[in-house]
């Protein structure tokens, strides 16, 4: 009997202490996606910082051309430099997308206060539908005007540091 009676508790304690052992198992399978999610995500926000920070002083060589203009080995729309600037200023996917394969008309690059600014807007819906994009030189740091006149006729939203904020106007032109 004495076997009997120290033999009933065990087989009450087994399952919880597998019960136990399975949800630790659980979080701990939990937890390492969360952790290497959080680490890749700073690494990516390291990464977008850096490139942010880039200088991009040779992005001069298109001031006179098309946006779409191919000078050297690229355009500026294709320019791993642009790209990157576009990339950590425009946080909306939507307009990030618009501003890399937007096809419309397009005036000359130019300097504007001192940064290389390209102005494009959207085939046969030019007024309603437009965006500038100025990247100083010596920082490499990126500005997007976008103008959506369906969204507001009377504002635009500009793009600055991965942060985005509402003006009143439109966005600056681009005198070719």
């Amino acid at each position: 009997m004495a076997s009997r009676s120290l033999f009933s508790p065990l087989l009450l304690i087994a399952p919880l202490a597998l019960a136990a052992c399975t949800a630790q198992d659980k979080a701990d399978n939990q937890t390492v996606p969360q952790a290497t999610n959080a680490a890749e995500n700073a690494a990516a926000s390291v990464n977008a910082a850096a490139h942010a920070a880039a200088p991009a002083a040779d992005l001069a060589r298109y001031v006179g051309h098309y946006p779409f203009d191919k000078v050297g080995d690229h355009s500026w729309q294709d320019d791993p430099a642009v790209t990157q600037a576009v990339t950590a200023a425009v946080g909306d996917a939507t307009v990030r997308k618009w501003i890399a394969d937007g096809e419309g008309p397009a005036t000359p690059i130019a300097l504007i206060d001192g940064k290389v600014a390209s102005w494009t807007c959207e085939t046969h819906n030019c007024g309603p539908h437009q965006w500038i994009t100025l990247i100083d030189p010596k920082s490499g740091a990126a500005e997007v005007c976008y103008y959506d006149e369906d969204v507001a006729a009377d504002k635009v939203r500009w793009f600055i540091a991965g942060k985005e904020e509402t003006r009143a106007g439109k966005c600056p032109e681009v005198n070719s």
